[in-house]
């Protein structure tokens, strides 16, 4: 195994043996007696493994409503997606992306341990996106190898740190305690979801009416809500394509069969998420503990976005659904100008937009989520115009980077660098 597959294909490759290996060495730090370290370590990883089979069922039934939407609409785009971008980065660029990780990964744990950013930033896959798109940027940029090493591990190390830390006040607010931050590059989306959440709050909450309340009743289990809306969804989006074209992606099913089933299929993702998340959780805080008593004095683990949706069920998917809209919004004033269009991609709303419903309805109440959504989707979509012609050296492809913090960073970098470079 080469240096490049070592660092990408190692322990970052697979976050569930990251995430147990931490809560092995947290244990170990503890002097926790041997079962109870394989029992934190291997609950560590399954809890994550169930969050990873939860993200895949949920994915697919998005990524099938995904293409009903984009036949139904006969509209081409840029569609904002990590994955797809990343593999191409990874073919062009592998070896830049290894080596600014690695200094990355060192630069931001020595933040943690010599200043008052504590964050420990442990969402593997979210590092490697980030130092995918730095290289991508600072390929394309009259940078010397070295230069491009250097200046990508710094600008990686301080995202790591500073991100949680800019919206640790709303995750603070969420959760009740500083116990864990979110790990996860969409700090810019809801960072401003919670201050809009605040700007609009209503002061007092209107009393919920009888009638209401009777419905309400039947909508006690968060799970029925979710199968129900996302059934609605398929439903309506079904509406705008052919019966023969909807025939083509499914084999010949009917669509009302189609739309039942992917919204159970999503329902149970989400299922799988929270049970995971709950998991993880409950075993990697209290292994945390060890490292941050020995080796980074009041550390804070930096988890990924799921980890928000268990404070809130209801308020993520409505967050999800909102931030779509928004982001559908954004893209028909796209198309209205005959600019370059970006589809919101069903996948990054669904964790974007779902962490920022949570932190926006635990802000904001009713009116904070349904405005602080709405705008997080509309500004999520439309930032990735000002990352797009950055990226040149990745020629032009239908995808980009997802969550905002890729669009705040790489434009910054850009600027800064040219600053520094051209005066």
């Amino acid at each position: 195994m080469n240096f490049t597959q070592l660092i990408n294909k190692g322990l970052l490759g697979e976050p569930a043996l990251l995430l147990g290996f931490i809560a092995f060495f947290g244990l170990l730090l503890q002097r926790a007696p041997f079962q109870r370290m394989m029992n934190g370590t291997i609950k560590t990883m399954l809890g994550y493994v169930l969050l990873q089979i939860g993200a895949s069922a949920a994915g697919t039934s998005l990524s099938n409503l995904s293409t009903i939407i984009q036949s139904g609409f006969q509209i081409i785009g840029i569609i904002p997606h990590n994955e797809t971008i990343v593999a191409l980065a990874q073919i062009n660029y592998g070896q830049e992306i290894a080596v600014i990780m690695l200094i990355g990964m060192v630069l931001h744990l020595g933040i943690a341990r010599f200043t008052r950013f504590k964050y420990i930033f442990l969402t593997g896959h979210h590092m490697l996106f980030m130092a995918s798109m730095l290289a991508g940027l600072l390929v394309a940029m009259p940078l010397a190898a070295w230069q491009t090493y250097l200046f990508g591990g710094i600008f990686l190390a301080l995202s790591m740190s500073f991100g949680p830390a800019v919206i640790q006040p709303h995750v603070r607010k969420v959760i009740g305690s500083n116990d864990f931050a979110v790990g996860h590059f969409n700090s810019a989306g809801y960072l401003i979801a919670g201050w809009i959440a605040r700007l609009v709050r209503s002061k007092e909450e209107r009393e919920t009416s009888d009638k209401l309340k009777k419905v309400q009743m039947f909508f006690q289990d968060h799970m029925i809500v979710i199968s129900v809306f996302t059934f609605i969804l398929f439903l309506v989006s079904g509406f705008f394509v052919s019966a023969k074209g909807f025939g083509e992606m499914f084999s010949g099913r009917h669509y009302l069969v189609v739309s039942a089933m992917q919204a159970i299929w999503f329902a149970a993702g989400v299922f799988i998420i929270l049970a995971g998340v709950r998991m993880m959780l409950s075993e990697i805080i209290p292994a945390f503990h060890g490292i941050a008593e020995k080796v980074v004095p009041n550390a804070i683990p930096a988890i990924d976005c799921p980890v928000l949706f268990t404070y809130s069920p209801l308020s993520a998917v409505a967050g999800f659904l909102l931030s779509f809209a928004g982001g559908l919004l954004a893209m028909a004033l796209l198309y209205s100008y005959q600019y370059t269009v970006i589809i919101p991609g069903v996948i990054p709303h669904f964790f974007s937009g779902g962490a920022a419903g949570v932190i926006a309805y635990k802000l904001g109440r009713r009116r904070g989520l349904i405005v602080a959504s709405l705008c997080h989707g509309f500004l999520v979509t439309l930032l990735p115009i000002f990352l797009i012609p950055l990226l040149s050296g990745l020629g032009f492809i239908r995808a980009t980077f997802a969550d905002s913090d890729f669009s705040v960073i790489g434009v910054i970098v850009h600027w800064l660098l040219k600053l520094a470079f051209h005066g």
